[in-house]
């Protein structure tokens, strides 16, 4: 028996499409927390001696490195976003 159901068609041709606030969201957040990671080690890295200083270089550090992965992973979302198109 062949099922003539319009419905049965639409579902089977079903795409996951990713809504592009969640696309620039979740980039923006998983590269933040990358970035933050990789310069709070740069500042550790980097400090001249371990002192009470070096908790400061960790903190600018980290803002600085979140704050480029946020602007990297929001425009890299964006960019996926567009690219992929959302239908309407």
């Amino acid at each position: 028996m062949i099922d003539d159901d319009p419905h049965t068609v639409e579902e089977n041709n079903r795409q996951v499409v990713v809504d592009p606030s969640d696309a620039v969201t979740g980039l923006s957040f998983v590269l933040g927390l990358i970035g933050a990671a990789v310069g709070v080690v740069a500042a550790v890295v980097l400090a001249p001696q371990f002192a009470a200083s070096t908790i400061f270089y960790c903190l600018i550090g980290g803002l600085a490195g979140g704050s480029a992965g946020v602007v990297t992973g929001g425009m890299i979302g964006a960019i996926f976003s567009v690219a992929r198109g959302t239908p309407r």
